[in-house]
């Protein structure tokens, strides 16, 4: 099944904007059984807080940027080509440190769980203060 860019569900957010290629809820943008897949964006200085996935691992593939990763309490930062795997109920966080946009896939697996797509955690210690 081909999608264009009129399929695809935007969804703009204080970081930048997601977009949708597949989706965990209702409307589907297609059938997908497995895998959730989400085009971001963030805007330079913007980020995604520390937050968790129950239920779903998760593949962030680096388009183009530069960000600060981290998965638990390790950072590190990635730009264009690299990978980051985040196994289900792991706390991490993305944030652009680099001049321009970041751009960057978001692959979830376990599309069919009823559990929240992200538990947002970055009120809480240590992630509160540990950035």
């Amino acid at each position: 099944m081909f999608i264009t860019h009129d399929d695809i569900l935007e969804d703009a957010v204080p970081m930048g904007l997601n977009e949708f290629f597949s989706h965990h809820a209702e409307p589907h943008t297609v059938p997908a059984k497995d895998v959730v897949l989400i085009r971001a964006t963030i805007e330079s200085g913007q980020g995604h807080g520390f937050h968790y996935h129950d239920e779903r691992e998760e593949f962030l593939y680096i388009l183009e940027g530069e960000v600060e990763q981290w998965v638990g309490e390790e950072k590190k930062n990635l730009g264009a080509g690299d990978v980051v795997f985040v196994p289900p109920g792991v706390v991490h966080a993305t944030y652009n440190v680099g001049a321009g946009e970041v751009r960057l896939l978001a692959i979830f697996g376990n599309l069919q769980s009823e559990a929240e797509l992200a538990v947002d955690v970055s009120q809480q210690e240590p992630w509160c203060s540990i950035r």
